[in-house]
């Protein structure tokens, strides 16, 4: 970390907000919310790799000194809390930080692959659980916006919504406001593939990855 750069200890985002170069040059932890980390190379579009959500400590990349150039965003309301630390204590936050990398790559096979209703289901319950992993019934929490969704799970922005509303219909969906939802996180659970849903057999980026009974 840089110390001639004033950082204030903590930091707060809105939903869609990006993180600024400047406070890339830091290291923070997440305290609420979550955030989307993309690659972005000069030149080329930016992709999705990974979330980071509360606990997660961001900025690792830029503190070790790796030429990946990154964006992040806010996908719901942030809260961010400076990591000052050396030594024994950063040694054990960088192991930290690549234990859950990893675990969050393998999250985005989940939520890149398979059914659209099972990505949609993942999502759901990794923002639930990330609020209260304890909730084991009813769960409510903040959701990013629809095109978000769509471009985290690789379908179209109409899947998202078909698959909400296949949800609701099946009152595992119990509200959804644009970004907030209350749904049953024990059914959710329980269910393995949302009835009346297969998986699709597009195989182009962008078409339904749902088909609908009849």
């Amino acid at each position: 970390m840089n110390p001639s750069i004033p950082t204030a200890a903590s930091h707060s985002l809105s939903a869609r907000e990006s993180l600024a170069a400047l406070d890339m040059t830091q290291m923070w932890r997440v305290e609420t919310g979550a955030l989307r980390i993309d690659s972005a190379q000069p030149g080329e579009a930016s992709r999705f790799m990974r979330l980071a959500l509360p606990g997660d400590v961001i900025g690792v990349e830029k503190w070790v000194g790796t030429d990946d150039t990154l964006s992040l965003r806010a996908l719901t309301p942030v809260t961010l809390s400076l990591v000052q630390a050396s030594g024994p204590e950063m040694m054990h936050i960088l192991m930290d930080t690549v234990v859950i990398a990893h675990q969050r790559c393998r999250e985005v096979v989940s939520l890149r692959t398979g059914p659209a209703s099972q990505r949609v289901k993942c999502l759901l319950l990794m923002f639930a659980d990330s609020v209260n992993h304890d909730a084991k019934t009813t769960a409510e929490c903040a959701l990013p916006h629809l095109s978000d969704m769509a471009d985290i799970l690789d379908v179209a922005p109409e899947t998202v919504s078909r698959v909400f509303s296949s949800m609701r219909k099946l009152d595992y969906l119990q509200d959804r406001k644009p970004h907030r939802a209350r749904f049953s996180s024990l059914a959710l659970r329980a269910q393995q593939l949302l009835p009346g849903m297969t998986s699709s057999s597009a195989l182009q980026r962008g078409q339904l990855g749902v088909a609908f009974s009849v």
